[in-house]
């Protein structure tokens, strides 16, 4: 994945954003927005992975805020998009957006498709990959842990070519 691409977005309110790789000084930062986005984050190694494999965590900031990352990984041809997230207190901005097609510039030079999982009931994230052209490829049973068991996923996929 090349690091040059697209470093800046602006959203569709004009929020400026910049992106930039995340680094090992960043990782509390990250597991602080993690926690209060999700209800059951990701451990902190995920994103310790993110340093130096073959997953890529981009992280946008807003003014020198951390406003949102999103975390991207291909191969054989295929990539997918393993983990968006945007400060509560910075939603429905367009941040998700911008993030989102940042992840699509890092990977269309090396895959031809696309791919993510999204919990059933985020209504809000799916309208947004529909309105970017993702598209229902199945769904994957009790995928995701909640609070009184666990919820399916819905497998969504976009064309990069």
């Amino acid at each position: 994945m090349t690091e040059e691409l697209s470093l800046a977005c602006e959203t569709y309110n004009g929020l400026a954003l910049q992106f930039r790789l995340i680094t090992a000084e960043d990782i509390p930062h990250v597991m602080a927005l993690e926690r209060i986005a999700h209800s059951h984050p990701w451990r902190q190694s995920s994103f310790e992975d993110c340093l130096n494999g073959r997953q890529k965590c981009w992280l946008a900031e807003h003014k020198g805020i951390l406003v949102g990352y999103v975390v991207v990984t291909h191969g054989g041809g295929d990539a997918e998009l393993l983990n968006i997230s945007v400060a509560p207190a910075y939603q429905r901005k367009g941040i998700g957006q911008c993030l989102l097609a940042h992840a699509v510039n890092c990977v269309k030079a090396k895959a031809d498709m696309l791919f993510l999982e999204v919990r059933m009931s985020n209504r809000k994230a799916i309208a947004l990959y529909e309105r970017e052209d993702f598209f229902e490829v199945g769904q994957r049973k009790n995928y995701y842990p909640t609070v009184n068991g666990y919820e399916d996923a819905l497998l969504m996929a976009r064309q990069l070519l």
